[in-house]
């Protein structure tokens, strides 16, 4: 990873771990949107349709994440898991995932757990 998207994985933690009143579901988006900037090497990468479904303990964040690729702005659904796996990407943006892959773990681990995107 370059070093801005571990300063902004490094604030986020930081701030998860504060003890601050701040909602977990909030932090974890946060965190999630911090690791795919990562992923995809663009700290300009900006995100819709986030939801995150599950609990504090085993869900995932899903959503859109939209970035420019040269002359091309690229829009894909992503998913982070919270335990720490992923994060996943969907083919167009570098992810080595195939598609089927990708919606069978989309259908399942977002839209069945009650993603509302």
């Amino acid at each position: 990873m370059r070093p801005i998207p571990n300063l902004l994985l490094l604030c986020t933690l930081l701030s998860a771990c504060s003890g601050s009143s701040g909602d977990w579901r909030a932090d974890a988006i946060a965190a999630a949107e911090a690791r795919m900037r990562g992923l995809i090497n663009n700290p300009a990468a900006t995100f819709s349709h986030v939801d995150l479904t599950g609990d504090s303990v085993s869900g995932q964040t899903c959503g859109v994440v939209i970035s420019k690729v040269g002359i091309f702005t690229k829009e894909v659904r992503f998913i982070v898991y919270i335990d720490g796996a992923g994060p996943y990407v969907e083919p167009g943006l570098g992810s080595s995932m195939s598609q089927a892959d990708f919606d069978w773990a989309w259908k399942n681990d977002c839209v069945n757990e009650g993603y509302k995107g």
